[in-house]
Parts: structure tokens; sequence; C-alpha cells
């Protein structure tokens, strides 16, 4: 009896503690979704700001020795950037003497949403306090600064991307800060704490808070804002005699991530932790550990009763069947002790052959019981082999043999994926169907045995999706519900996927989150406009958008995982998409195949990080599109963002059409007006101001005649409607306006226009 209440025991507890630690950790695996949620929404703001400020140095550093072009330039890039609350160019002293000895400009948004800009005079304060500007100046690559309280624009606490501005000699002249408010920050927070609040934390006199701190500790976010930039973590932490706070403390300024329990503010706690690795930031929630326990501890009460009740009736059953079958037993053993002592005339009693077999079943059940404990100690022994062989299943998954397609010529592609671990979460894959080229990349947040399954069916639903839809919106919103659906440990997926029609190198594409692939082309090497939606399996019912773009022939699609761009030092120092995207513009000029081109990126990399290990998944995937080069059929794209500086990277595009066409240099000169006249009038008028979008320029020649057809999906404007401009009549008495299409009407034999699935199509020719 005493060995059955022992047993019940045990499983009670055992019951009890796996109810009670199951539901603790879902309540984990949620809180440590949100900051890891918050975490990838700061790195996209601070990406796109990234992207919008080194690709508008060239043009910056184009106009270099006309400063009153700068303003303009300055109040382009806010307007074009909701996340960009200011930005500004601060030169050396006396690189513009007729400006003054010291020169500065900025552009900002002011309450109304308005663009606004000036020039600062030299007696102006914030000129020599800028506590970012000589440390930016002295380094070798940008970087953000550390926050501060931004005094002349926004007058919030703001966070800058500083690069530096060359003059035409590459002496360093100034920097390029583009400024992000950190207010919406702010908001963000306190709406996710609110919901978290009134979504799980009812009737709990302490809830959970969040914050951030900077990698000094000082706080950036905080419900109590007066410790913001004037208190540090570490500081608070000290005043508390519970030292794993301290732990916890140095780990957050060492950039780790984890979680910890102790005690905060007296009371025992759970903290999560997230380290935000582009601006060396650290997301925290603190929740009471009456909250991370609540679910687990109703339930497993619930579960104890009815287990207990369960337990008393089988004691019941059991002590009233033990008892009846052991009055033989008894009376045998009796019976055994009196013939022991010379008593043979007692006759034994017959002991029944189910209560013998009763008691074999019972030594059955513990000898059963002792074999699968032995069978669970070998099988966790065996967990490595089983690991390298789910290794081995997920390197099958991906491409291996290359070339993939050796009888085309028009397509070279090679892609490599290292995992930190020994399986990882990144992933990448590419077919042809019907001369379209379905190619994704994508990275699952974690790394482990967890990122490779949902990694496995990510790549799986890709294949599945592209089988049956042709648009990268309708494969990528399908792969979404599916990670959505049963997604309790808040896992997601940042993802890419493009459609390459290898006929004439249309690219259509939609983007989930992930890092903007970059096109590499011999003369300009550029990052790919891509919206900003969610990665998958954050929201199940998201519209993403669908974009696109041409590949001309060529060129190089680089598609990468974040693991490559923050590989660091043992110092700390990333590799960064700067790096990356001059590495790739400098290999451009060698016009290797994929593979090496791949294998010249990783050295260059690994070069940069030494020694240190990895600790995130790298996944590296060129496309190199080669397209036809039959003159019979000539057809080239080129895509570019609506902005003034895309107009370089559009002459050199134009330069390359105008050679195969063999154009004399008169010819030359007179498509090139015409066709950078139709587009900067797309660019400046086509959009809303702020907006940013694809324009789409597609070539097209035959044996007699060459096409230029110009697609935006701008508002709608017929430029043909336009009246030709009389060049002759005197300037004074001329009209503002229709230059632009006169000189489209003078160099092109033919010009006509459409309204198409709303957009503007331009159709312009010339006769060969």
């Amino acid at each position: 009896m005493a060995v059955l209440i022992a047993l019940s025991a045990v499983i009670m507890i055992t019951v009890y503690v796996i109810t009670k630690d199951s539901m603790a950790r879902e309540a984990e695996s949620r809180y440590e979704g949100i900051i890891l949620h918050a975490n990838e929404k700061i790195r996209g703001v601070l990406s796109d700001v990234y992207v919008a400020a080194i690709n508008n140095v060239n043009i910056i550093e184009r106009d270099i020795d006309d400063p009153d072009k700068l303003q303009a330039h300055l109040e382009r890039m806010v307007s074009q950037n909701m996340y960009m609350s200011s930005c500004r160019l601060i030169f050396e002293p006396d690189v513009y003497p007729e400006k003054g000895h010291e020169f500065e400009i900025c552009a900002w948004r002011d309450s109304g949403e308005m663009v606004r800009g000036r020039q600062m005079n030299e007696n102006h304060p914030d000129f020599q306090i800028h506590s970012w500007y000589k440390d930016a100046f002295k380094s070798s690559e940008g970087d953000w600064t550390p926050p501060y309280f931004d005094r002349e624009a926004s007058r919030q606490l703001t966070t800058t991307y500083a690069t530096h501005i060359h003059d035409r000699s590459g002496r360093k002249v100034g920097m390029l800060g583009a400024d992000v408010s950190l207010e919406w920050l702010r908001q963000r927070h306190q709406r996710v704490d609110a919901e978290n609040h009134e979504r799980f934390e009812k009737g709990f006199k302490e809830q959970s808070y969040s914050f951030i701190i900077d990698n000094d500790g000082s706080y950036l976010i905080h419900p109590d804002e007066s410790r913001v930039l004037k208190k540090k973590f570490q500081e608070i932490t000290a005043q508390s005699p519970d030292t794993l706070d301290d732990v916890v403390a140095r780990k957050m300024l060492q950039g780790e991530s984890g979680s910890c329990r102790l005690q905060n503010d007296g009371i025992d706690s759970w903290i999560f932790y997230s380290f935000v690795k582009y601006a060396e930031w650290t997301v925290v929630i603190v929740v009471p550990e009456a909250i991370i326990y609540h679910n687990g501890n109703m339930l497993a009460a619930i579960i104890l009763a009815v287990l207990f009740i369960g337990l008393a009736i089988v004691y019941m059953l059991c002590h009233h069947f033990i008892k009846k079958s052991m009055r033989p037993l008894r009376r045998f053993v009796v019976a055994a002790g009196r013939v022991a002592k010379g008593q043979f005339d007692v006759q034994l009693p017959e002991v029944k052959s189910r209560e013998i077999d009763a008691l074999r079943s019972a030594f059955k059940d513990m000898q059963i019981s002792l074999i699968d404990y032995e069978k669970a100690t070998a099988s966790k022994a065996a967990m490595e082999q089983e690991l390298k062989i789910a290794s081995d299943i997920q390197q099958q998954m991906l491409p291996k043999v290359y070339p993939p397609f050796p009888e085309r010529t028009d397509i070279d592609i090679y892609g490599e994926v290292v995992t930190a671990k020994m399986v990882g979460g990144d992933l990448f894959d590419f077919f042809i169907r019907n001369e379209r080229l379905y190619f994704c990349i994508g990275d699952v947040a974690g790394k482990g045995a967890p990122a490779a399954l949902v990694m496995a069916m990510a790549h799986s639903m890709f294949r599945s999706a592209s089988m049956a839809y042709a648009s990268p919106k309708l494969i990528i919103e399908y792969i979404n519900r599916s990670v959505c659906d049963g997604n309790d440990s808040c896992m997601f997926v940042t993802f890419f996927i493009g459609v390459l029609d290898l006929a004439n190198g249309r690219l259509l594409y939609t983007n989930a989150g992930h890092e903007p692939p970059v096109l590499v082309r011999e003369g300009y090497t550029r990052f790919l406009y891509v919206d900003n939606n969610i990665p998958l399996g954050l929201k199940s019912d998201w519209e993403y958008t669908e974009q696109k773009a041409f590949i001309d022939r060529g060129t190089t699609l680089l598609l990468y995982t974040d693991g490559h761009t923050e590989a660091e030092t043992v110092s700390n120092e990333q590799y960064g998409r700067n790096r990356m995207r001059q590495e790739a513009s400098r290999l451009a000029h060698r016009r290797l195949d994929s593979r090496s081109f791949i294998k010249a990126i990783q050295q260059a990399e690994q070069t940069f990080v030494g020694d240190t290990p990895q600790g995130d998944d790298i996944s590296l995937l060129a496309i190199n599109y080669k397209g036809k080069t039959d003159m019979k059929h000539y057809h080239r794209g080129f895509s570019l963002v609506n902005e003034v500086q895309e107009v370089s990277a559009l002459a050199v595009f134009m330069r390359s059409v105008c050679e195969d066409m063999h154009f004399n240099e008169l010819t030359t000169a007179g498509v090139n007006i015409a066709i950078e006249e139709a587009v900067v009038n797309v660019i400046n008028y086509a959009y809303p101001k702020g907006s940013r979008a694809n324009i789409l320029l597609e070539v097209m020649a035959d044996e007699e005649k060459i096409t230029f057809k110009l697609c935006d999906d701008g508002m709608p404007f017929d430029p043909t409607s336009v009246k030709n401009k009389d060049v002759a009549q005197p300037i004074e008495k001329s009209s503002v306006g229709g230059l632009g299409i006169y000189l489209i009407r003078h160099y092109m034999d033919s010009i006509s226009y459409q309204r198409i699935d709303g957009q503007n199509v331009l159709t312009m020719t010339k006769n060969l």
C-alpha cells in the first residue's frame, strides 16, 4: 500500500511539474516573440533610413561643387522617407568660403508633416557641440550615433546615421546625417504594453513593462520617462540585493540576448532581452513571475484535482481487490508454517490461479517501466547522431548541383548556406517553369532545430505554391497563412520571392521583411527598392505588395541573409551592408561567374571577421542574368526608383543600348536627351510628394526600329496631349513648361500614350 501511495505521489508531482512548466514555456515564448517583433521593427526602420542615406551620397557628391543645389536633395530625402525625421549636411570649415567659415544645412518634417529646410548661421550653438560629428568624421565607415536630444529639428530623442561626403579629389569634406526620431518607438512600446495588460494580465496587481537601453546601459525608452538618458540600467541593478540582475546587465552590455529569472523591485520576475545589432540597443521586457506561471498553475491544479480523484477511486478498488485476493494467500502462509512445524495433517489451501496471474502482471509492469527508462537514456545518447542526420536531410533540401541549368546560356546561378549550429533556419531555392525563374531566400528568426522545422515547412510551401501560382504576391501570402497556422511559438520568417522572365529580364518580386537584394553591374551597383512588408508568421491576413523591375543582361542579383552583413569581428564591429555593396561593386568590373562571385564575397567577409565564430546562419545567392544576344530579337530593360539620383544609372544603361545599336555620337546624344526628359518628368510629377515607386523602361528592337516603353503607376497623364512649344518665340513671351515633350518629339520618330491596368505607358520609337 505504501508503494502505491508513493507511486501515486510521484505521478501527481510529475504531472503538476510538467503541466506547469509547459504552460510557462508557452508564456515565455509569447513574451520572447514580442521583443523579437520589436527588434525586427527597429531593424526595418533603421535599414530603410540607412539605404536611403547611402543611395543619396553619390548624387550629393555629384553636386558637391554647387552648394546651392544641396538643400533640395536633403528636403527630397526627408519627404520620401516617412521614418526620417530630418537630415543634415555638415561641412568642415572653409569648404565653401562664400557661405561662411562654417557651413551646415538641414531639412526636417514639422508637426504639420511639411518638409522645411534652412542653412544654419555660423553662430548657432549646435555646430560646435555636435557630439556625434567629430567621432563620425574620424571613423572609416558610416555608423549610427548614440541617441541624443535634437534641439534644432525634431526636438525629440533622435539617432543619426552619419556617413562621409567627399569632394571630387576623394577628400573627406563633411558628413551626411540622416535622423530618426524615437518618438514612434516610444509610442509603439506604450501601445504594446497596453495590449499585453489588456489581453494577458487583467486582474494582476503587478504587470509587465518594456524598455530599451543603449550599448552603455542608458535608458532610451522606459515607462518612467525620468530615467531616459539620465540613468543607466546597471546603476539601477547595482542598488538591488539580487546579484543575478548584475549578471544580466553585463550580458546586455556585451550584446547578448536571452532571458533570466530574478528579483525586480522585490518582485519575482522574468526578464527577456534581445540585442538589436544595427543600433547596438537592447529591447527588454520584464514580466512578473505570477503572470508567467498563472495559466500553468491553474491548469495544473485542475489536472491534479482530477488525477487525485481518479487515484482515490483506483486506491479504493485496489484495496478491496487486494484484501479479497490476499485471504487465500494468508491461509497458504499459515498452513505452510504449520507444515514446517511438523503439523502434517494440515492441508494446504489451493491458491487460485487468477490471483497468481495478478501478481505476475504487477511484476511485469515494473519490468516494462525499467525498460522504458533504459530506452529514454539510450535516446538521449543518440541525440547527436539524429541531429547530424537532420542536418544532412536539410542540406539535401537545398539546391546542390551547380551549374543547375548547364544547357542554358542565359542564366548563371550559385548559392551557399553556412549554418551557425548543426541545423539552421536559412534557406534558398530556385527552379525554372514556363521559361520563368522562380527563386526565394529566407531567414527564420532563431537557430537550431525549431528554426530548421520552420525552414523545412517554408521551403516545402514555396515549391508547392510556385507550381500553382505565377504571382510572387500570391505565393508569399499562401506561405504566410501556412506559417501563421498554429504558430504558437511566435516564430517568424523574413522572405524574398522573385519571378524572373528569362525572355526579357522582367522581374516580379515580393519582399516580406527581408534584406534588400543588390543589383550588381559594371558601372553601377545599388540596392533594389523593396516595400517594407512584415515577415511571415505574424499576421495571417496581411496583404503583401508585388513590385516590378527589370534585370538588364549582364547584371547579377545578389541575395543574402543578415548573418552575412552582421558578421562581427572579435571587437563586435559588424561587416555591414556598406562594405558588402562596395565589395560587390569592385567585383563587378571583374565579370566573374556566379560561383567565383559568391566565393569572393565570402572571402571578403571572412577576411574582415578573421577567426571569430559566427553567431548566425549565413546564406548567399547570386543570379547572373545574361539574357539573349540575338540582335534580331533585341529586348532589354531597366528599372529605377523615382529619385533624381537614379538618372546617372539610367545614363549608363542608355549608353550601353546605344552602343548595341551602333549609334553615332549625335544620335546617341539625342536619344539620351529624349529618354532622360521622359523619365525626369515621371520622377517629378507622377507621384505624390514623399512616395516611392519603381519606374520601368523596356527597350525592344528589330531590323527597322528601336522602341522604348516607359511604364509607371503614378497619376494619369498623357504627355502627347501637350502642345508643341514654340521654340522660335522670344524667351520673355514663352510660357513655362513644354520643352521636355518638344525634345522627345524632336528626337523620336513617333510617340504614343496609353493607360493600361492603372499604369501610364509611354511608347517612343526611333527608326533605324
